[in-house]
């Protein structure tokens, strides 16, 4: 792995501290040097309580190779902005405040952008205190989110790759899930040069939407699920940036082939940010919930109880995953 002191060997150290506010930056240039000359370290300020453990122990069964990676307690990716690729290295900054990164963001807009995508893949901005609040007073979970409140609803780096991992990953475990979709990174995604092992770029919906996505261990139904996934995407028919509420998000991702509503809960979780989504057909969650309730629980029963967690069944749900001895698959 790549870090801060083996990068200064060959660049020069820009610190930059953003964790005053969302936008704000403190910036120092070394005299003498261009912004594709620097690496920079950005402290990032979160919402205590807050473990970032809890969010590499998400990410590393899911890392797929040349794309990103967790190694210790460092989580590591490739970006590439207008055609450059940077490398950037997210870990705890130990002072119980902030996270460091550091990064070879080539201008302040693409770090700009690494940034944006940064605080919502660790969710550093959302506040757990009002989700605990109202989680901890159940009978059926309370003691569960009392004894975890720094448990965060791990979001996303890009909303169109973790789209297609998160259909790859119906009705199968995570690391098969985590194979498959390495397999598309490595099959169609961009070759960058990073002078590291990261140094490939997940493919985008226009690949994807006509790729040939033979012999990389999908069935067909889930090929032709990916491509019209894609497909729509490209003409709007999926939409990332528009807020919407989560009927009409079910509705319209479950008119494509293929999706039901657990991809598109999960979906509205991870990737468009819903605090009140809930997987009820969920194996892990549905495990997890009969291990508590001593009972045998399906999902329309657990889609029933659930209704008492609103507006924070999102949260809720991820609690669930977190409980020890369930085997998550989301």
């Amino acid at each position: 792995m790549e870090t801060a002191s083996s990068l200064t060997q060959s660049l020069r150290l820009l610190r930059w501290s953003a964790h005053q506010q969302r936008n704000s930056s403190d910036t120092r240039q070394v005299s003498g040097r261009s912004n594709a000359d620097i690496v920079r370290e950005v402290l990032v300020k979160y919402h205590q309580p807050y473990s970032f453990r809890q969010l590499l122990d998400h990410l590393q069964p899911r890392a797929l190779p040349g794309v990103e990676k967790v190694e210790g307690d460092t989580y590591a990716r490739v970006s590439v902005s207008s055609g450059v690729p940077q490398i950037f290295q997210v870990e705890d900054a130990a002072d119980g405040l902030h996270l460091r990164i550091t990064t070879t963001s080539h201008s302040d807009d693409a770090l700009a952008s690494d940034l944006k995508r940064i605080r919502y893949l660790f969710a550093v901005e959302e506040d757990p205190s009002l989700a605990v609040a109202h989680l901890s007073c159940d009978p059926f979970i309370g003691q569960l989110v009392e004894q975890r409140p720094w448990v965060r609803v791990p979001r996303c780096w890009d909303p169109f790759e973790t789209s297609i991992r998160i259909i790859i990953g119906q009705q199968i475990s995570v690391a098969a899930a985590a194979t498959i979709s390495g397999r598309i990174a490595a099959r169609f995604g961009t070759k960058v040069s990073t002078g590291s092992d990261l140094n490939l770029a997940f493919p985008s919906a226009d690949v994807l939407a006509h790729a040939d996505l033979s012999d990389v261990g999908l069935t067909e139904r889930r090929k032709v699920t990916i491509q019209t996934f894609a497909r729509s995407v490209l003409d709007g028919s999926i939409d990332f940036e528009t807020p919407k509420d989560l009927q009409d998000i079910e509705r319209s991702w479950c008119a494509l082939p293929g999706i039901g509503p657990w991809t598109a809960q999960v979906a509205a979780m991870r990737v468009l940010g819903h605090n009140d989504a809930m997987p009820a057909s969920d194996l892990g969650i549905l495990r997890s919930v009969n291990n508590i309730a001593e009972q045998d629980l399906n999902s329309a029963a657990l889609q029933k109880q659930s209704k008492v967690w609103a507006p924070f069944r999102s949260w809720a749900a991820q609690h669930l995953w977190q409980a020890p001895q369930v085997n998550r698959n989301s």
